[in-house]
């Protein structure tokens, strides 16, 4: 996954509509997103790779998925 530069992050969490719980299991450790807002999936496993410092990437193994609408 490529890094996230800080100007396409605020980009990105300029008009999320949607809030996502995600944990994702990498080798022994596993990485807890919550209340990520973002667009979709995608840009919410964007902001947990620079939380992570790149640990996280499209191909972690993702075992807990939520999805919620921001209204």
């Amino acid at each position: 996954m490529q890094k996230l530069k800080l100007k396409d992050y605020l980009q990105t969490m300029s008009h999320p509509s949607k809030i996502f719980d995600i944990e994702v299991i990498i080798d022994d450790m596993v990485y807890v997103g919550k209340e990520i807002r973002a667009k979709d999936k995608e840009a919410a496993l964007k902001i947990m790779s620079i939380m992570s410092g790149g640990e996280v990437t499209t191909q972690s193994e993702i075992i807990h998925f939520e999805e919620r609408m921001v209204h």
